[in-house]
């Protein structure tokens, strides 16, 4: 059984990579998690609206968003 690889939304071509998430205890005895990319990833998932977008799609791929809400975001438009 083959298992679907996660395609990006703006090309629709498959992206490589992923996060690792680690659970740690810090010395007070605080939870915390840790999430990590690994070397290989070349895309984000938008921290607004979710969808996923290779880095060659996107225009601002160190920003963390889709180029659809990093326009809402950062616009300059007083409207």
């Amino acid at each position: 059984m083959k298992t679907m690889a996660d395609i990006c939304s703006s090309c629709g071509k498959e992206v490589r990579g992923g996060f690792d998430v680690y659970e740690r205890t810090l010395k007070d005895g605080t939870p915390m998690v840790v999430v990590d990319t690994t070397p290989d990833r070349n895309f984000n998932v938008c921290d607004s609206c979710n969808i996923l977008v290779c880095f060659h799609c996107s225009e601002h791929p160190d920003s963390g968003y889709c180029n659809t809400c990093y326009a809402k975001i950062y616009s300059t438009d007083d409207d």
